[in-house]
């Protein structure tokens, strides 16, 4: 009975620090209220998130979708947020990465002491994969004003495990400049016209949020392209063929 109750303690202890992790090993998104120590040298730590909006020499602007429960009045605003040589920065896989390596556009997550009126100053920033997978069918092809920009309607068929709130909906998806075309299993590069309704896709991309964050709507989010791989007509590809390509799909 003794060594059973040992075994039993044990286990909870190795269940409560285990956390849930992308098909790469990135965790995923942390919630509020698991995302911030109670203070750092004497000081209240604040939890928000968004997207990098502007990268300094030692500063972040970071556009806040996503506060911490205490942080609310924080939603929507644009916050400057200063990074010294004591900040901690992870990349999606938890490495140590430089504040130059911070492009606009990621999202990330920052603990950091002061207030609206002292300024922010980060504790750590972490930022994430901002990669979603879908695949479907070629809904329809519309070209953009100018030159690699347009959209693509895909009817979802398979999505990533942590997109499942697209599955079997018609999304449209934003294409620009940087998206890459590929086809078929040798991945022989094409151009936006070569596009064609009804044949199988499977398309890596980005979300203007974050799919956990209280508020997201799917429905009303800007997703953009950064790769979309062509399949023969109807044929939906399975997460695999993509998976080297997005952290966020299922390697089955």
């Amino acid at each position: 009975m003794r060594k059973l109750t040992f075994l039993l303690a044990v286990g909870i202890l190795f269940g409560a620090v285990s956390l849930p992790a992308f098909a790469d090993g990135t965790p995923v998104t942390p919630t509020p209220a698991n995302a911030a120590p109670a203070n750092v040298a004497g000081q209240q730590l604040h939890w928000f998130a968004g997207t990098a909006t502007a990268i300094g020499s030692s500063s972040l602007t970071v556009g806040v979708l996503w506060t911490g429960p205490n942080d609310g009045s924080l939603n929507g605003q644009s916050l400057n947020v200063a990074v010294t040589d004591h900040t901690r920065i992870n990349g999606p896989r938890h490495h140590p990465i430089a504040l130059a390596d911070i492009q606009t556009g990621d999202l990330v997550a920052v603990r950091a002491a002061g207030d609206t009126t002292s300024g922010f100053t980060a504790a750590k920033v972490r930022v994430f994969c901002n990669c979603h997978w879908v695949g479907g069918t070629i809904a329809s092809v519309t070209p953009g004003a100018s030159a690699g920009t347009g959209s693509i309607g895909v009817a979802v068929a398979r999505t990533g495990p942590y997109d499942t709130v697209l599955d079997h909906a018609l999304i449209t998806i934003q294409v620009d400049a940087s998206t890459v075309y590929l086809r078929g299993p040798h991945h022989a590069r094409l151009g936006f016209s070569d596009l064609k309704i009804g044949e199988g896709v499977g398309v890596v991309f980005s979300a203007d949020g974050f799919f956990k964050a209280p508020g997201f709507d799917p429905t009303k989010a800007t997703f953009t392209a950064a790769r979309v791989h062509v399949w023969p007509r109807r044929e939906v590809p399975p997460p695999s063929t993509d998976a080297g390509a997005a952290a966020g799909t299922s390697a089955t």
